[in-house]
């Protein structure tokens, strides 16, 4: 280790260096939660989505299917909702297609691009994805309350509007809806 950083890490790590010198248990107890709340919410829904029939789909997938839209939408416009990149966005778009969750068409509005909309397999799924997330909440719910759960809600919103105005949020991820009031 060298002052101030780690040696061979870039230097905008080098302010992280002290998580290295110091017990981080208190200081990163919320993101090592948040992470690992993330995590078990993403097996638990791997394996609900699993047992009901759709093993292709993983959280990725059943979130950029929550995003499509009865109108369909655009793998630009995808990305944007996703908080990804368009290529990103497009490998998605690539696995749901070759899995029979989405078509994807001429675009009427613009002849470069392809619209994505929901098949009927697509729709099943978003049917069960739906029905598996308020399950989710639901034991959320039941473990701390309505209150609870808004107040969680609102506190990762305005934890995340913080961290876009720092200016060192990705700007894909700074500009997604889905950390956004709404």
């Amino acid at each position: 280790m060298t002052e101030g950083g780690v040696t061979g890490f870039p230097t905008k790590l080098d302010r992280y260096s002290y998580l290295v010198q110091q017990d981080t248990s208190s200081g990163a107890e919320l993101v090592t939660m948040l992470v690992g709340a993330v995590r078990g919410i993403s097996q638990l829904f791997s394996d609900r989505m699993t047992a009901a029939g759709f093993d292709e789909i993983r959280p990725t997938h059943g979130f950029a299917l929550t995003l499509v839209g009865e109108g369909g939408t655009t793998a630009t416009e995808l990305g944007r909702r996703l908080g990804m990149t368009k290529q990103s966005a497009g490998e998605v778009v690539s696995h749901l297609a070759r899995h029979g969750y989405v078509d994807r068409k001429p675009d009427p509005a613009d002849r470069r691009a392809r619209r994505i909309t929901l098949t009927e397999r697509g729709r099943e799924c978003l049917r069960v994805i739906w029905a598996e997330l308020s399950w989710i909440q639901g034991s959320w719910t039941k473990a701390v309350g309505v209150d609870g759960v808004e107040d969680l809600k609102e506190g990762l919103r305005a934890g995340m509007r913080q961290l876009a105005s720092s200016g060192e949020l990705a700007d894909n991820l700074s500009q997604a809806w889905w950390w956004r009031e709404v």
